[in-house]
């Protein structure tokens, strides 16, 4: 943990990192604790947007659209809090294995090898770009979930001196003040706060979903790095000296490698689980609410927000996923084409066990039950629409 950004080091996710330390979820120095304020926006979520739209569900059971819209939101809401509460408690986990990973991207910066010099270029453009691009859009995602309506009512109440009842607040929720869905002056203050709030817990959250993603794009990388190093191995005619300096810095890269592999996965194992179950209920209760309201159009907005939300996710982790299989698993047919059978003998016998333990790819699991892979994710939908299907006939042999 002595290692920290700064001049001489490699910048990974460097736009991130500062996002993330604006946010009070990243500290200036490694091995600090996690911040009051980080914790506080933790906090304060449940009371926010949990609790106040588990009261909504219990206490309003009239509307059946606006009720599965309410438990749709719910599923979504409460797999955003697992992550929030999943990167708070794994905080030092993260710390250790992004500072192991930048160690091991320093360590190559000054490869004289083209492609290796590219996908360093990659590495630190992808995260750059993944930060700023879906920040942005999913921050609009967010003003197109609360603040457009909000402004939208209160352009019609200054124009027409009217609204209309019940006033929307960002989420189906009761929050158990008087008159705050039917009084305009009392319902903008809370808005407002609502709106607040859930832009900040929303750049948070983005900002941690970069952060993941990019860690994991970048371990996979770094496996496109010893493919590179293994295919330089095959050089017979190098001095022993030479041969021996590099093939320790390759032993010693992929252990590094390999390591952060495996705490990812132990990080990410139940994560992926809770986000796959809640991705299959939330697309199924959403297309159920779409096919009962597809004439509101707010509706249809908000509810479109969600499932491109929810897709995005599970799909990016799925290929992510992916991958990561398939660049730790090139790394063992990299060493196996190099040649090695016209080294030496003690240089054959070295490079048979790297390749051994090169054998076994790493991977992510959804808690240890499944492989997150792209074909997982075309699982998801399948087990959504199957839902979907069991559900609408339920609702149809009720109404008959």
């Amino acid at each position: 943990m002595e290692l920290s950004p700064g001049k001489g080091k490699f910048p990974l996710v460097d736009l991130t990192i500062r996002g993330l330390k604006v946010m009070r979820f990243w500290n200036e120095k490694p091995a600090q604790t996690f911040s009051i304020f980080g914790l506080l926006l933790v906090v304060v979520y449940p009371i926010v947007w949990l609790i106040p739209s588990w009261l909504f569900i219990i206490s309003s059971q009239d509307n059946l659209t606006l009720l599965m819209k309410a438990a749709n939101e719910q599923i979504v809401f409460m797999a955003i809090f697992f992550k929030l509460c999943s990167f708070v408690i794994n905080f030092h986990r993260w710390e250790q294995l992004f500072y192991d990973l930048q160690r091991a991207f320093t360590s190559v910066m000054d490869d004289q090898s083209l492609d290796i010099q590219g996908i360093l270029g990659h590495v630190e453009k992808t995260a750059h770009f993944l930060t700023k691009g879906y920040t942005s859009v999913l921050c609009f995602n967010c003003a197109l979930y609360g603040v457009f309506p909000m402004l939208f009512v209160a352009v019609k109440y200054a124009i027409t001196g009217s609204h209309d009842v019940p006033l929307s607040t960002p989420i189906e929720a009761n929050y158990f003040i008087p008159g705050y869905r039917t009084h305009f002056w009392l319902w903008l203050p809370l808005n407002v706060m609502l709106n607040v709030l859930l832009e900040m817990h929303g750049i948070a959250l983005f900002l941690i979903e970069c952060f993941t993603w990019s860690l994991v794009h970048a371990t996979s990388c770094l496996f496109r790095v010893l493919q590179i190093q293994a295919h330089e191995l095959s050089n017979q005619n190098e001095r022993k000296d030479q041969w021996y300096a590099k093939f320790e810095s390759f032993v010693s890269l992929h252990e590094s490698v390999l390591r952060s592999a495996r705490t990812l996965e132990e990080i990410l194992s139940f994560q992926m689980l809770f986000l796959y179950m809640s991705t299959v209920f939330a697309l199924c209760l959403m297309v159920m609410v779409l096919s009962l309201a597809f004439n509101d159009v707010f509706l249809l907005i908000a509810m479109i927000c969600v499932i491109g939300y929810c897709l995005f996710q599970t799909f990016s982790f799925s290929y992510l996923g992916t991958e990561l299989i398939e660049e730790s698993g090139a790394v063992a047919d990299a060493i196996f084409h190099s040649t090695w059978y016209n080294q030496s003998v003690n240089r054959q016998k070295d490079l048979c066990f790297v390749l051994m333990r090169a054998k076994k790819p790493v991977k992510l699991t959804a808690g240890k039950l499944f492989i997150v892979t792209r074909d997982s994710f075309t699982e998801v939908i399948k087990q959504a629409y199957t839902i979907f299907t069991l559900m609408s006939q339920f609702l149809e042999e009720s109404a008959n």
